[in-house]
C-alpha cells in the first residue's frame, strides 16, 4: 500500500488530526492527499470527535496491492480513475468487498461530529466502482444526530446500487442491462456518462472514474450530527471516496440564474477544489469553462444531459484570482463569477 506526503484534515476540532486553514463556511475537506488512516481511531465510542475508520465484518479481503495483503477496513490507495497508477499522483480511500468468506463486508467510514449552522450546507464528495458492471460496488452515505456508533446511524442521505446477480446466470458482459442491481444510483448514470468511466483493454471491466455527488444537509440545521460512509457490498470488488466536503456558498442559498436553470459554486472563494452545481428544467448536454479576466479559456470540461448535476474542478493549477464560470448548453450561456483563492 502507498503511503507518502501528509494528511490534509479539516476539523478544528482535537484529537491526532492536523487543523487546516480553509475557506470561510467551510467546515471539513478532506482530499486524501496523504495516508490519513493511520491517525484514525479503529473503533467508534459514541461520541468520538475524530475520523474513524470501522471495519465491522473483521474478514479478510482479496484485493491485492501492490502483492501485499488487502489491509482490513478503508486504506489510502492511488486513485483508480486511472489506468496507469503512475499516471496521478492522487489518493483515495479504499475499501475492498471481495473477501474472503464471500460474505457482505462491512466498513465504516466516521467522519468527525459536525454542526451545521443553516439550511444552506450541503455534503459533497466523488466515488467510484472499480469494476462495473459485474461487480459495482455498493454503499450508503448515512447520518447521525445521536453519536457514532453504527446502529445510531438511522438516515439515509444516498444509495449507490451494487450489482446483485447477471440476468443469466454465470453470464458476465459489459452492458449494464444484463445484470440486476439493487436499488440506489447506478455509477455513471448507469454506465451511460463517459465521464465516469473507461474500458480496461482488451475485454476487461468498465473502470469507473471519480463521480461527484452531493446531498443537502438542511434537514440538520442547527444540529450537530455525524456522517458516514458505509460500504456493505457483497463479493463484489473496490470502492473509492474522495474531496469529502461539507460546505456552503458565500452567496448563500441558490437562486434562479435564469428561468431554465439554477447554478452554484462551493465553496466560493474556492482554494485547490470547487464544486459546480446545476439544476436545469431539462436535461441538455454542455460544457463548463472558466475564463481569466483577459479572455482566455483556462479550464474547460464538458458534461452529459442531467437534470441535476455537478462537476468537481480541481483548481491547484490554476492562477489565484477573478474567474468567469460559465455553463453552456443549446438552451443558453449561464456565468458566475469564480474567486480562485
Amino acid at each position: 500500500m502507498k503511503q507518502k506526503l501528509t494528511f490534509l484534515a479539516a476539523l478544528l476540532l482535537s484529537g491526532s488530526l492536523f487543523a487546516q486553514n480553509f475557506a470561510a463556511d467551510t467546515l471539513i475537506i478532506e482530499r486524501v492527499i496523504g495516508d490519513p488512516i493511520q491517525d484514525m481511531l479503529i473503533f467508534p465510542s459514541g461520541n468520538d470527535v475524530q475520523w474513524i475508520n470501522y471495519d465491522e465484518d473483521l474478514a479478510e479481503g482479496l484485493c491485492v496491492i501492490n502483492g501485499e495483503e488487502t489491509p482490513i477496513g478503508w486504506f489510502s490507495e492511488v486513485d483508480f480513475s486511472f489506468l496507469n497508477p503512475l499516471e496521478t499522483d492522487n489518493y483515495a480511500f479504499t475499501s475492498c468487498s471481495y473477501l474472503f468468506t464471500g460474505e457482505r463486508n462491512h466498513n465504516w467510514l466516521i467522519l468527525p461530529p459536525i454542526f451545521i449552522p443553516d439550511e444552506t450546507y450541503h455534503f459533497f464528495w466523488r466515488s467510484l466502482t472499480y469494476e462495473g458492471p459485474a461487480f459495482t460496488d455498493g454503499y450508503k452515505v448515512m447520518a447521525s444526530t445521536a453519536g457514532n456508533l453504527p446502529d445510531e446511524f438511522s438516515t439515509e442521505l444516498f444509495k449507490a446500487a451494487e450489482m446483485i446477480k447477471p440476468v443469466v446466470a454465470n453470464q458476465y458482459t459489459l452492458n449494464p442491462a444484463d445484470y440486476v442491481f439493487s436499488n440506489g444510483y447506478i455509477h455513471a448514470n448507469g454506465f451511460t456518462d463517459t465521464n465516469y468511466y473507461f474500458f480496461n483493454p482488451p475485454d476487461g471491466p468498465l473502470r469507473g472514474k471519480l463521480e461527484p455527488h452531493s446531498v443537502s444537509l438542511a434537514p440538520f440545521a442547527g444540529q450537530t450530527i455525524y456522517l458516514a460512509f458505509h460500504h456493505d457490498s457483497r463479493d463484489d470488488s473496490q470502492l473509492q471516496i474522495d474531496d469529502i466536503l461539507v460546505a456552503k456558498e458565500l452567496s448563500s442559498p441558490v437562486q434562479p440564474t435564469t428561468d431554465w436553470i439554477q447554478f452554484q459554486i462551493i465553496p466560493n472563494p474556492a482554494g485547490a477544489q470547487t464544486y459546480i452545481n446545476w439544476q436545469m428544467k431539462k436535461p441538455e448536454p454542455g460544457r463548463l469553462l472558466l475564463i481569466d479576466q483577459q479572455g482566455k479559456t483556462v479550464l474547460q470540461k464538458s458534461f452529459s444531459a442531467y437534470e441535476q448535476g455537478s462537476l468537481f474542478l480541481e483548481l491547484e493549477h490554476v492562477t489565484p484570482g477573478v474567474y468567469e464560470c460559465v455553463l453552456q448548453t443549446e438552451l443558453g450561456r449561464v456565468s458566475k463569477r469564480l474567486v480562485r483563492l
